[in-house]
């Protein structure tokens, strides 16, 4: 059988064989496929401004944190940090969800979730404006006073 071969099954089959595939991996839209191949061809300096921007946020959420003696771990790659809240005394449980939830408005992952109770995960690949390391330090704040 040659490539040809699965026209040779009928509609039924196709339309089966092809559900198989992307029930297993999954489709990508034509438009984000686009999207990739210029971003291979032509992205190279968005990606070095991005990753300049994600080292800013970085530098920004070290300076948040040591403020109120938060040890972190930067990621090794991406854009998540690791943060250690046990040293404090506070952990990822009910108060300090309720705090950034209910007062700051921020969603912080807590670091169990991905076995690491005692952490929080902090996004820094967003917007300054947006970054949840005011909001976590204010929140730590609150819990410790």
């Amino acid at each position: 059988m040659g490539p040809g071969s699965v026209a040779e099954l009928g509609p039924f089959a196709w339309s089966e064989a092809d559900q198989g595939l992307c029930a297993e991996h999954g489709v990508a839209a034509v438009l984000s496929l686009v999207g990739h191949i210029a971003a291979y061809r032509d992205g190279e300096g968005w990606l070095n401004e991005l990753c300049g921007y994600v080292r800013g946020n970085l530098r920004m959420v070290a300076g948040r944190l040591s403020a109120v003696g938060l040890d972190w771990q930067p990621p090794q790659a991406g854009y998540l940090a690791w943060i250690d809240l046990r040293p404090l005394g506070i952990h990822e449980d009910e108060p300090l969800r309720r705090e950034l939830i209910e007062r700051e408005k921020v969603a912080i992952m807590p670091g169990g979730a991905y076995g690491a109770p005692g952490f929080v995960r902090l996004n820094v690949g967003c917007p300054r404006a947006k970054a949840g390391a005011d909001a976590l330090v204010r929140a730590v704040r609150r819990l410790t006073a």
